[in-house]
């Protein structure tokens, strides 16, 4: 159940901003242009046999993967079973789910910055488990397994207003001035969807038909998505499929576009000038089935029909598909294989990129059970052509 997703708003390639020029206009323009300069992983660790979880920093620029770089920087723990993170300004911000907690850490040094006892934000009950995070508009906004999404400030951590919304609920995406939100109902079945109308905080849950287990939720070209996952009885035996699903809120109703039980949106254009050319919104579907072939599609944003994508190399055991929204990379993650062939649940994993065509690029280690990926950018003076 733990994805990331990334933050789920629509995402542009390239972010171009005049800068300077001549008063004569016959010198060279220059702006100032985001580029992609590495990306983290979230590693939840192994609760269950102790193994803590960790945080990986992979630089582009070397093409290396640095390891427990959370640890290194404050000489202790990340807690159990991180689940999500986000890089927002100079500051990144991992939900750390059994802990309780959302750590922030300064982007640079990697040093603790605050540690929010969710539990204490928000109640023993009501914020316990935090899942996902995003931000936007100078706060970063959580949802916790009792049953709440919060809102905290980016400069003091305080609360600025919390929404009580579906059971278990997981991820969550802006779209049109609203925050949807995926609640699972813990893999039961009946989980729904929750609407929060940001301008007057009323929160409106509403189960939607062919959807029993939402656990990220997406919103790209004016459209909501969920990826709906399979749910179990008490006696763990599965019922339904995964699946990414159109969703129409205000119907009810929603129809199934690709097989998968992970999947990440993605925005990827070109920037030259001030002018930025902006490609439609898509999705990269991985369906990994237990003990079955895994295979990746892909889905323009609006369509209903997914085009098979043929990876260079597919990992041996993927378990999250993940993209950078600057340069349109792909990231699967994977556990390696233990000594009877099976996903080894208490061994690094590790993470294989890819360029926009599908072809391999890198590989890099990860921690123990990585479960989540999320990216950094940098800004560097550029020409027009």
């Amino acid at each position: 159940m733990k994805k990331y997703l990334l933050g789920l708003a629509v995402l542009l390639m390239g972010t171009a901003v005049m800068t300077s020029c001549s008063d004569d206009n016959d010198g060279p323009k220059t702006y100032l242009q985001e580029y992609s300069t590495g990306a983290y992983v979230v590693n939840s660790g192994n609760m269950y046999n102790k193994i803590e979880s960790s945080l990986t920093a992979i630089d582009y620029a070397s093409s290396t993967a640095t390891q427990k770089v959370f640890k290194a920087a404050n000489g202790r723990s990340l807690g159990n079973t991180a689940n999500d993170g986000i890089v927002y300004g100079n500051k990144i911000y991992l939900a750390v789910d059994q802990s309780n907690t959302i750590e922030v850490i300064d982007k640079k040094t990697k040093q603790s910055i605050k540690q929010i006892k969710t539990t204490d934000l928000l109640g023993k009950a009501e914020g316990a488990e935090p899942r996902h995070i995003i931000a936007d508009g100078g706060k970063v906004y959580f949802t916790t397994y009792g049953g709440y999404v919060a809102a905290v400030d980016t400069t003091d951590f305080a609360l600025q207003k919390k929404w009580k919304v579906g059971n278990y609920p997981e991820g969550l995406v802006f779209g049109n001035g609203n925050l949807y939100v995926a609640n699972s109902n813990y893999a039961a079945g009946g989980g729904n969807i929750s609407c929060i109308n940001l301008s007057n905080d009323n929160v409106e849950t509403k189960n939607i038909e062919g959807v029993n287990n939402p656990t990220s939720i997406y919103y790209a070209a004016g459209l909501l998505y969920v990826l709906d996952n399979q749910y179990y009885d008490a006696s763990y035996n599965a019922y339904g499929e995964n699946a990414l699903r159109a969703v129409s809120f205000a119907e009810g109703k929603s129809q199934k576009v690709a097989d998968g039980n992970y999947a990440v949106c993605v925005t990827t254009g070109a920037a030259t000038t001030r002018d930025v050319e902006v490609v439609r919104p898509h999705f990269f579907v991985l369906n990994a089935p237990y003990g079955g072939t895994p295979s990746v599609s892909v889905l323009v944003a609006g369509s209903t029909q997914a085009q098979t994508m043929t990876l260079s190399e597919m990992p041996v055991s993927p378990c999250g598909i993940f993209a950078d929204p600057l340069n349109g990379h792909i990231f699967v993650l994977s556990y390696r294989l233990g000594d009877k062939g099976n996903p080894d649940y208490n061994g690094n994993g590790y993470v294989v990129e890819y360029d926009r065509a599908g072809q391999k690029q890198h590989e890099y280690e990860t921690g123990v059970g990585s479960c989540a990926m999320f990216f950094d950018s940098a800004y560097k003076t550029a020409y027009t052509e």
